[in-house]
C-alpha cells in the first residue's frame, strides 16, 4: 500500500515528466560530426575559420582533409599537436570531419 507521502512523490515526479517531455523531444540532434568538430574548435574555432597561426579548416576540400590527417597519423606531416589528435580519429571519424569542414560556409 502507498503512502501519502510516496503517493505525492510519484505524482510530482509524473506531472514533472509528462510537462517536461515535449522539451527534450524538441530537442536539437547533434550530429557524430559536430561532437567531433568540438574538440577542433578550441583552436581552429566554433566555425572552422583558424586564425594567423592554426588553418583555417572551413571549406577544405575532403580529400585534402583526409590527407592531411592520415599524414599526421603517420608522421608525415609535421606538426606540433596534431598528430597526437589525428592518431585517435578513425578513418571514419576523419571521413565525417572531412565532409563537415568541408560543407561549413
Amino acid at each position: 500500500m502507498l503512502t501519502a507521502n510516496l503517493m505525492f512523490r510519484t505524482l510530482v515526479v509524473g506531472s514533472l515528466y509528462v510537462t517536461l517531455l515535449p522539451e527534450f523531444a524538441q530537442a536539437e540532434v547533434v550530429s557524430r560530426a559536430e561532437m567531433l568538430a568540438n574538440s577542433c574548435a578550441a583552436c581552429h574555432g566554433a566555425d572552422g575559420r583558424g586564425s594567423k597561426t592554426i588553418p583555417e579548416l572551413k571549406g577544405i576540400e575532403v580529400d585534402d582533409f583526409v590527407k592531411t590527417m592520415n599524414g599526421f597519423q603517420t608522421s608525415e606531416e609535421s606538426s606540433t599537436i596534431m598528430d597526437r589528435h589525428a592518431k585517435e580519429y578513425t578513418d571514419e571519424d576523419i571521413r565525417l570531419l572531412a565532409e563537415y569542414f568541408a560543407g561549413l560556409d
